[in-house]
């Protein structure tokens, strides 16, 4: 679970992420960001994604996925959306997705 610090919680943040940030996407992952102090991630699946247990399910995949990498991130405000597609994917194949996207965006140290 990410520490409280780390997290991007409240509708304004979350707006403020998607209007004034840069979007960056991969097959069943999309990335929204913006420089920042410290890093805060939030997460968006919508129902398109599945049931309540299938989103909860990639959710805490995508959670995993970024505590792990929370140490080499740098400073930046981000959503990180999933796509219906990303229901059936792996730990693994949504966690390599990530790391390109924060890649690409230049947020990895």
């Amino acid at each position: 679970m990410l520490a409280k610090s780390n997290r991007l919680n409240k509708h304004g943040s979350f707006a403020y992420v998607y209007r004034k940030g840069k979007r960056l996407s991969e097959p069943d992952v999309v990335l929204y960001f913006t420089p920042a102090k410290t890093a805060r991630v939030g997460f968006s699946v919508s129902n398109k994604v599945g049931k309540a247990v299938v989103r909860n399910k990639v959710k805490r995949r995508l959670r995993a996925a970024v505590n792990c990498m929370l140490r080499r991130l740098r400073g930046c405000q981000a959503v990180i959306a999933a796509n219906p597609s990303a229901a059936g994917k792996d730990y693994a194949s949504l966690e390599g997705q990530l790391v390109k996207l924060f890649g690409r965006a230049g947020l990895l140290v």
